[in-house]
């Protein structure tokens, strides 16, 4: 048993007689007057140590011994005098915190006359250590209270954090980082269970860390089975907790591993690993945490530093290490479940790209160069430190909105007819086969003409005279063919989606003059009006409509991309993409944006689009145009105010255009 409760009183003071009976039951502490004063000059020297009741006597008026100052642990038991009755303002006098008896406005727990039977004595005095017995429990509850709101203070902070965190391998140091920390573990490895095909589960040793000692480490997969402390855990479920690795009983199904402490010298002790667990019970991985310390800044570099502030892991560490796993099973899963989404999305991003590069096989490959290209102008406006763009930073969710967009900017293009997407020359296939035929016909039309015309000379003249017309007829034959070859010569280049100049116009012109007779026997010319109308195209091998219609790719890539539920990271990606023809002065399509309305990544991904246009060797109406040359047409674009010069400057500069696009893969 414990030490007496005792009772303190002044030496000759009322309270020693009232206190003598129960010498039996209490420690009695007499004190005289003199060490009394002494100990109120010492502050206290002369206190009680633990709880105990002072029985101070009170003079009459009001007045008090004066006792040394005190704490919580003390409660004080007016004695009156016999002769004294109580008035309405004693309260207002008399003490009211023990340990202070006497001073204006402190409380004394209980009064008791001088001459009270020592039933009533005994009875005040055990409700006055029951009073501090209750005020104890309730201090031990408000700590505990206390220290329970802290830590769950504390978790709440590191589930936003692991919530917050989106790399994983960040998030993985994370967990075992705040698990080390909340545990006072001085070092700690985390498993993580994987499954392959056939539904073969094992454990992968993914990290480590140690705050004594610096130890390299390689991931390991091992085997899930009971025969190690993780594998155990992991199949479980259940929380192991050790004092001593190096003393487990071999009654259990595993083991201590000691092959880590062998080769790095040092020493495990304490140990527990916790399973973390996700809300339906599956265990995704281990946190295994070693040597828990007093101090948190103890380092443990010896066996005498180690035995000095290493402890088993005291069930509070074990109830917040369980805590905190669950959190990190969660964080876990949700991240490794937001990668599972993200694939999907980068796989739906593969299939979009391949479904436009395969509508229009002569770009292939053109919305991946342009992404990357993008991309890369982008990391360089991040890094500009003067100039327009020098406070311009892109967070990695930016960075992957820009990608996006890019590899997406193209989409619409299946919603516009194959012949106009495809439309390499100013005629389509069909149309210049029919103008292909119909020279044929009127070629050899002319021939079976001239023929007749021969044989009817034969029969109708004499040799002589015969014989020279044939020979004119035969010579108008070949200059009729000659001319028919020439104009089916300058259709083919008239069909090419070079410049039209004027003297090429008039020549389109002449041709359609021209007319021959059908296999009908109607006159019919050379070039019909449709044909003459795509061949007289002034740039380039679209009509107004056609190249209407091939604009109409960026509003259909917008309404296609609007569909998407897109996160609020991604949510500008239609809009980006919609804008990467509008130009800076005004004059792109399909809104006529101009300068800062147009999204900045738009008009980044417009100067790679331009470029890759330029120089892609894959387009069967251009030749590729060399970098420099490309570069050259881009600077004039920028002079006119089609694209941002301070851009172009940057794209230039940074030599962004040289980047391997090639190499860029999906995420």
């Amino acid at each position: 048993m414990g030490a007496k409760r005792q009772i303190w009183y002044v030496e000759g003071s009322a309270a020693e007689k009232l206190a003598a009976p129960l010498g039996s039951a209490y420690e009695l502490r007499e004190i005289d007057r003199r060490t009394l004063e002494e100990a109120k000059r010492a502050r206290g020297k002369a206190k009680p140590h633990g709880a105990a009741i002072w029985m101070a006597e009170l003079e009459a008026g009001g007045g008090a011994v004066r006792l040394p100052r005190g704490g919580d642990d003390w409660r004080v038991i007016g004695i009156v005098p016999a002769k004294f009755h109580a008035k309405p303002h004693i309260a207002s006098v008399l003490p009211q915190r023990p340990g202070q008896v006497g001073r204006k406005g402190r409380r004394v727990f209980a009064y008791l006359s001088a001459e009270a039977p020592p039933g009533v004595v005994e009875r005040t005095v055990e409700t006055a250590f029951e009073n501090l017995e209750l005020k104890k429990r309730e201090r031990h509850t408000r700590r505990a209270l206390l220290a329970a709101d802290r830590e769950l203070e504390k978790l709440n902070e590191i589930g936003v954090a692991l919530s917050a965190e989106k790399d994983v391998s960040m998030l993985l140091r994370l967990i075992l980082e705040k698990a080390r920390e909340i545990t006072l573990a001085d070092a700690g490895s985390l498993y993580l269970v994987e499954e392959d095909a056939d539904g073969q589960k094992s454990l992968r040793f993914v990290l480590t860390q140690n705050d004594s000692l610096d130890f390299p480490f390689q991931e390991v997969t091992m085997p899930m089975t009971e025969n190690s402390l993780a594998g155990y855990t992991a199949l479980r479920g259940e929380a192991l907790n050790f004092a001593d690795a190096y003393r487990i009983s071999k009654k259990r199904p595993f083991h201590f591993n000691d092959r880590y402490d062998r080769e790095s010298g040092y020493k495990t002790q304490s140990l527990l690993t916790l399973p973390m667990k996700n809300p339906k019970g599956e265990v995704l991985g281990v946190l295994q945490l070693i040597n828990c310390k007093r101090k948190k800044r103890a380092v443990l570099r010896n066996d005498r530093e180690r035995s000095r502030y290493v402890q088993a892991f005291p069930a509070r560490s074990v109830r917040l290490g369980l805590s905190l796993a669950s959190q990190a099973a969660v964080a876990w899963e949700n991240r490794r479940l937001y990668q599972e989404v993200e694939a999907l999305f980068e796989g739906f991003v593969r299939a979009s790209v391949t479904a436009i590069e395969q509508r229009d096989p002569t770009t292939s490959g053109h919305s991946l160069r342009v992404a990357a290209y993008t991309e890369n102008l982008a990391k360089a406006v991040d890094r500009e430190t003067s100039g327009t763009y020098a406070g311009t930073r892109f967070t990695p969710e930016q960075l992957k909105e820009i990608r996006y967009a890019a590899l997406l900017h193209d989409f619409g293009k299946v919603g516009v007819r194959e012949e106009v997407l495809v439309k390499a020359k100013k005629l389509y296939p069909l149309q210049l086969q029919v103008v292909r035929q119909r020279f044929d016909y009127i070629r050899k039309e002319i021939e079976a003409s001239t023929v007749r015309r021969k044989l009817q000379v034969l029969l109708e003249r004499d040799r002589g005279d015969a014989l020279s017309e044939v020979a004119r007829l035969s010579e108008d034959l070949e200059q009729r063919e000659a001319r028919i070859n020439e104009y089916l010569n300058r259709i083919l280049e008239a069909n090419e989606p070079a410049l039209m100049d004027h003297r090429r116009s008039e020549e389109l012109l002449e041709i359609a003059r021209q007319y021959f007779e059908d296999p009908r026997g109607v006159e019919a010319p050379y070039l019909n009006s449709d044909e003459l109308r795509l061949l007289s195209i002034p740039r380039g091998s679209l009509d107004a409509a056609e190249r209407r219609e091939i604009e109409s790719h960026v509003q259909h890539t917008f309404n296609f991309l609007s569909q998407i539920p897109w996160t609020k990271e991604l949510r500008g990606v239609p809009e980006i993409a919609k804008a990467h023809h509008e130009k800076i002065n005004g004059t792109g399509y399909p809104n006529r944006l101009k300068g800062d309305e147009i999204p900045l990544p738009a008009k980044m991904m417009t100067i790679c689009d331009i470029y890759d246009a330029l120089t892609a060797a894959d387009r069967p109406y251009k030749k590729a145009v060399a970098p420099g040359r490309a570069l050259e047409i881009l600077a004039e674009c920028a002079r006119d105010a089609e694209v941002e010069e301070a851009l172009f400057r940057i794209f230039q500069a940074a030599r962004v255009y040289e980047s391997d696009p090639a190499s860029r893969e999906f995420d």
